[in-house]
Parts: C-alpha cells; structure tokens; sequence
C-alpha cells in the first residue's frame, strides 16, 4: 500500500484540479462540477489515509498557487481549502461510523462556520460592515449571473433575471441567506457523501448501514417547524424572515426523509435503476412533487414507514 500512495495522490490531485478549474471557467455546468471538489479528498483518504489526504491539498495548493503565478489565471486558494475541509469532516465522521444525519449535520456545521469565519475576515479586509459587504456582494454575484444567463441564453424564457430590481432582488436574497447557505452546504455535502460511498461500494469498502434510506431527522425538529409558522404571524419583517430561514432549513431535512423513504421503497421493491433515477429527475422538474416528498417525510415522524422504531417482531 505504502507504494501505491504516491499514485493514488497523483489521481486524486488531477481530479480535484480538473473539479477545481472547471469551477471557474466553465459556464453554469462548472457551477455544478465544483459541487463535488470535496469528492477526490474522500477518496483519497479512504483508499491510503489522512497522511495521503493532507498531500492531496498541499499538491492541490501548490499547484494552483504555480498557476496562478506564471499563467494568469486567477484562482482563489480559500474556496478550495474550504472544499478540502468538507472531505477531511466527512472522512473523520464516516471513519466513527456515525448515523448518515450526523455525518452531514456535523460537515455542515464545520463547513459554514469556516464560510461564516472567511466572510467576516473579507469584510473586515474590504472595510465594511458583515451586512454591507453581503449586499455588495450578492449584487455582484446576482450581476454577473444575469449576464450569463443572456450571454447563454439559459433559462432566460422561463426567469427574465435581467427584468428583476436589482435592489430588491439584493434584499431578499440578502435576508434569506443564512437558509440559503445551510442548504447549499448540506446538498454538497450530501451528495459527496453519498457518492464517495457509492463509489466505495463498488470496492467493497462501505456500510450498507450508512445508506440514504438510514436517513432520520430529529424529532425535535418538528418544534422548529412550528415556531416557524409562528414567526411567519408576527408583524415585523426582521421575525418574519427569521422564520422564512427555519422553515426553509426544516423543509430540506424533511425532503431528504421523504427522499429516504421513496429510496428505502425502491430497494426494497428492486426498483430498476433506470426507473429510481427517472424519478428523482422529476422530483426537481415536477415542484408539487417536491412538496410531497416533504409532506411523506414530516408524516413519517407519526407513521414510521421504514418501521425503524418497532420492535423486531412486529417489522
């Protein structure tokens, strides 16, 4: 194994520069492929451990500080290091052998605490106050995105972005960020998750136990739920958004437990792959699907369809 490390660093550092470059200078589709850069980390780890995993990142930095130096193209060192921590928190978390919520939830945290860490020192950098600094810089990023869409002509039938108030697009945006960046942190982490163990599996190397149907959301979190629709009563924009935020972050844990339920269905039944994937396609294109994925999984805290609390004899 010990001879093996070298090259297994030397492939995952070409896919995680690939990821990585394809994230910057490719339109829209990078958007989708930097989504997974934790992914060559996972593995990495997995396959010759953390001495290989802390190689792959320092190779990673060097080669894109060289780059960046001598070819001009701009680069930036801390969205990737932040993509190297999802890797590192999910390897160690795996690694425990601790249940698929935990795995995620305790990813999420470190990696928007890092985001929240790096957002307050450019802040600060810029000379601006944290609430100016993100209005800036959602305008920015809402900019350039309607330029995209019109220069790619890519969904500009369906949302006219370049016809919305800036000003008004940069508040909403702004007051609903903190959801917004829990869910976005949450999909990429997920998805690496649940790749990296596909790809695993393929090895032999994962936990049947550690799949997408074990997903469970705290019951607890029903209470978060409803405090929610309270806030949402109260008449003071500032409560109501905070309880937009908490709703939007309990839809998302009560999606992935219907997404678990419909998964536990499919293998349960030996649903074609075909057909699975077909469906969780049209989860996203279809929105009251969606909405009644969400409703399954807030159910399922009343009727258990896994049958994960009933004892033996009764499943």
């Amino acid at each position: 194994m010990a001879k093996q490390i070298p090259l297994i660093v030397m492939n995952g550092l070409l896919v995680l520069l690939l990821f990585y470059y394809a994230s910057i200078q490719v339109p829209v589709a990078g958007l989708v492929v930097g989504a997974f850069m934790p992914l060559p980390t996972i593995m990495t780890i997995r396959r010759a451990g953390w001495v290989a995993g802390v190689l792959l990142v320092a190779a990673g930095v060097g080669m894109i500080y060289y780059v960046e130096h001598f070819s001009g193209i701009k680069a930036e060192i801390l969205p990737f290091l932040q993509m190297a921590a999802i890797g590192f928190a999910v390897s160690f978390l795996a690694s425990r052998q601790y249940p698929l919520e935990v795995i995620v939830g305790g990813a999420v945290v470190l990696a928007v605490a890092l985001q929240v860490g790096v957002f307050l020192i450019l802040a600060w950098q810029e000379g601006l106050s944290p609430l100016a600094y993100l209005q800036r810089t959602v305008a920015e990023l809402w900019t350039a995105f309607s330029q995209l869409v019109e220069k790619e002509k890519f969904l500009e039938k369906e949302f006219p972005f370049s016809s919305f108030n800036l000003t008004e697009v940069t508040t909403v945006i702004a007051q609903i960020i903190p959801a917004l960046l829990l869910i976005n942190t949450t999909l990429v982490v997920l998805l690496n998750y649940l790749l990296s163990r596909y790809l695993g599996g393929q090895q032999g190397w994962e936990d049947p136990k550690l799949s997408l149907t074990c997903w469970e959301t705290p019951g607890w979190l029903i209470f978060g739920l409803i405090g929610a629709g309270f806030l949402l009563l109260v008449p003071h924009q500032a409560v109501q958004m905070t309880g937009v935020n908490i709703l939007l972050v309990c839809c998302l844990c009560y999606f992935f437990q219907g997404l678990a339920i419909l998964a536990f269905n499919f293998s349960r039944f030996q649903i074609p792959w075909f057909f699975r994937w077909t469906a969780y396609a049209l989860l996203i294109l279809v929105k009251p699907a969606m909405l009644l994925v969400i409703l399954m999984g807030l159910i399922d805290l009343w009727l258990d369809f896994r049958h994960l609390h009933r004892p033996p004899s009764e499943v």
